[in-house]
């Protein structure tokens, strides 16, 4: 048995490379299966299984932790700027530094690349976007400033628009202003 599979004792160490297996696979567009992620990730099949159980419940695995630190993102945007953590002004704060942050970039690529498959991830992302809108009773300005964070970032995730520091800023800026008025 080599290296990579020999048995750790850092369950921690094993439960973040499967992820990051997983995340990668996806992000490749390779085929998805405890074997694949196994195999990426230098562990056994047992070790997956024992981690998560299923494939679902990887792909459920990935999403959480993904959504998690979006979460804490939010939640210290609105620290640092006030509002609410699941606002559209702190949801385009974090996500235009979403955008520039390459780990968060590829698990956001790897959860997309999910949702496009397992059904049951996207309806479940799209109940979570719902609740914040539901919850922060916004209007048509706001969704105009989330549709265009969304734009923004899927734009990151396939590397369409080339933006720089300054353009990222400006429109930053420009749809914070929009959202702004919106309330005043």
């Amino acid at each position: 048995m080599d290296d990579l599979r020999k048995r750790t004792r850092a369950p921690v160490e094993v439960h973040a490379r499967i992820l990051a297996a997983a995340a990668d696979l996806l992000t490749e567009g390779a085929p998805l299966s405890i074997g694949s992620v196994a195999e990426a990730a230098g562990v056994t099949k047992g070790a997956v299984q024992h981690h998560f159980g299923t494939r679902e419940a990887l792909l459920q695995a990935l999403w959480n932790s993904t959504q998690a630190e979006f979460l804490d993102d939010l939640g210290r945007d609105a620290a640092r700027h006030g509002g609410s953590p699941l606002g559209a002004a702190s949801y385009l704060r974090a996500t235009v530094r979403a955008g520039t942050r390459r780990h968060v970039t590829r698990r956001w690529r790897a959860v997309l690349a999910a949702c496009v498959v397992e059904r049951p991830l996207a309806r479940q992302w799209s109940d979570w976007v719902g609740s914040c809108r539901r919850d922060n009773a916004e209007g048509t300005q706001d969704l105009i400033v989330r549709l265009a964070a969304d734009g923004l970032w899927l734009s990151d995730l396939l590397g369409i628009y080339k933006l720089s520091a300054r353009e990222r800023q400006a429109l930053q800026d420009a749809l914070l202003a929009r959202s702004e008025a919106a309330k005043a």
